[in-house]
Formats: C-alpha cells, structure tokens, sequence
C-alpha cells in the first residue's frame, strides 16, 4: 500500500496516485470522509482526463494511521503529512483541491507551504476561528458523543439525523467501515482548540478558487476570505449546502477549476 511518512512524528498518510501525464492535483476530503469519496465523485471523473489526479486521507482517517491524542492533529503536522506525500511521489508543486476539512488544510498550506502548490480550490470552509455553534459542528460533536458508545455506525446514523441528510452509499459504508471513533475524537478535540489560520492572507499570492453553497453556514467567512487574498476568486453555489456543494455541483464548479487549473499551471 502506498504511504507517505511525515518526518516531524513518523505518522503515515495513506494515498492513491491515479496517474497521467497531466499536472498534478492532490484532493482531500471532508471530516470522516475516506479517500474513496473523493476518487469516486463526478468531479473526479470530470477532471481524470487532464490531470494526474492524487488522493490522500487525512491522518486518523481512511486508510492513515490513527493516532488518538489530539495533539498529533495540529495544522502544522497535516500541512506536514500533505508535502510529504508530493515528496513522496517527487512532485515539487500540485494543485490542491480540498472539500470542508480538506478545505481547512489548503487554507494551512497556503499560509505554511505556499511555494509547494500551483494553486488551491478550497470548498466549503475559511481560515478564521472555527464557529462550534454552527449547524455542521453540532452535528459532528452529536456525531462524536453517539461514537463514543456505538461506534462508527452512531457517529453517521446521529450526525444524519442532526442535519436530516442520509450518506449515499457506498460513501456511507466506507465511512462507516474506515474510521476509527476514537481517532476521529482526537482530531474532533484538536479542531475545537484550533485558532485562525493566518494572521493576514493580504499577502498571499497563491492563486485560489474559494466557494461555498449559498446555504452553507460558513459561506459568509469563505466569501471575505476570497476578499482578502489578492489571487482569489469567489463562487457561490446556488441551491447548496455545506455536504452539497463539493459533490453535487460539480456542474457549477468545474467551469471555474478548469479556469484556475490551466491558468495556474507552470509554462514551459
């Protein structure tokens, strides 16, 4: 199985490298989500043709190892764990696409390891304090309560019920049947102490495609976010929520990652 080992604490991050001859994209997921989530979706499919698509699972997530203190999930450590699967496969720089949790990392690459990505799609999340009182947070924090007694199988059934939402299959079993509830908490306690991001992203100059479902409880913050970096382009998604808006409009997106994929791509 291929892994990447970051240096910093020896933990692994499981990856699947789809090939191809095009730049390279490295994608990840949300909270709880396995990398199959990713390769399986319609934007995937959309994308495989031109570029070489990556896909990596968090740590304490899918097929990574799953440390169970929250101190092994620092933002510092992720950003770590994705450089080091590009070094892993000799990739110098990638475009980053990230869904919700996988957002907040691209937003932590951005401000740690700017000059290893050509450019970051970041979808459904921001770079400011997290709002624990926000809809999605409830829903995981019910979800990690209902965990703790039942397993994996009452962290989806609860957080489905929190939001009224049901997981399609077969994203629903490989979440159920990839994840560890106590790994998952300990990444849960990091995320609740985790500040901003970044002390300011006026100075960044990473070219970046920012978007939110216009339903989504953090679009507001995503949207000043594309306001304050100079290279970042705003989209947001009619009709979607925070779970829609990745997987499901893909017909709204791919236009604009098309746009910021071959624009931001290195000539010669």
């Amino acid at each position: 199985m291929p892994y990447a080992t970051n240096p910093v604490d020896g933990v692994r991050t499981y990856f699947e490298d789809a090939g191809g001859l095009g730049q390279p994209v490295l994608f990840y997921t949300g909270f709880a989500d396995p990398l199959e989530v990713a390769r399986s979706s319609r934007l995937a499919r959309a994308l495989s043709g031109e570029f070489r698509l990556i896909f990596a699972d968090h740590r304490g997530q899918g097929g990574s190892d799953k440390p169970r203190e929250p101190s092994a999930y620092t933002l510092a450590d992720r950003v770590c764990d994705a450089v080091a699967v590009l070094d892993e496969l000799g990739i110098e720089r990638a475009h980053f696409l990230g869904s919700s949790w996988g957002a907040r990392l691209g937003f932590a690459l951005g401000e740690h390891a700017p000059e290893r990505v050509l450019s970051l799609v970041l979808c459904g999340n921001q770079p400011y304090e997290w709002d624990l009182e926000s809809p999605t947070a409830q829903a995981v924090a019910a979800a990690i309560a209902a965990a703790r007694q039942e397993g994996m199988t009452g962290f989806v059934e609860a957080f489905e019920s929190a939001l009224a939402y049901r997981f399609p299959e077969p994203d629903r079993t490989w979440t159920i049947e990839k994840n560890d509830p106590a790994a998952l908490d300990a990444a849960w306690r990091s995320l609740r102490a985790e500040g901003p991001v970044s002390p300011g992203l006026t100075s960044w100059r990473v070219p970046c495609l920012i978007c939110a479902g216009e339903a989504d409880e953090m679009h507001d913050a995503a949207r000043r976010a594309a306001a304050e970096i100079p290279s970042a382009k705003f989209v947001s998604l009619t009709g979607h929520s925070h779970i829609s808006a990745f997987y499901e409009a893909d017909d709204l997106l791919l236009p604009h990652i098309l746009e910021l994929l071959r624009s931001a791509a290195p000539r010669g």
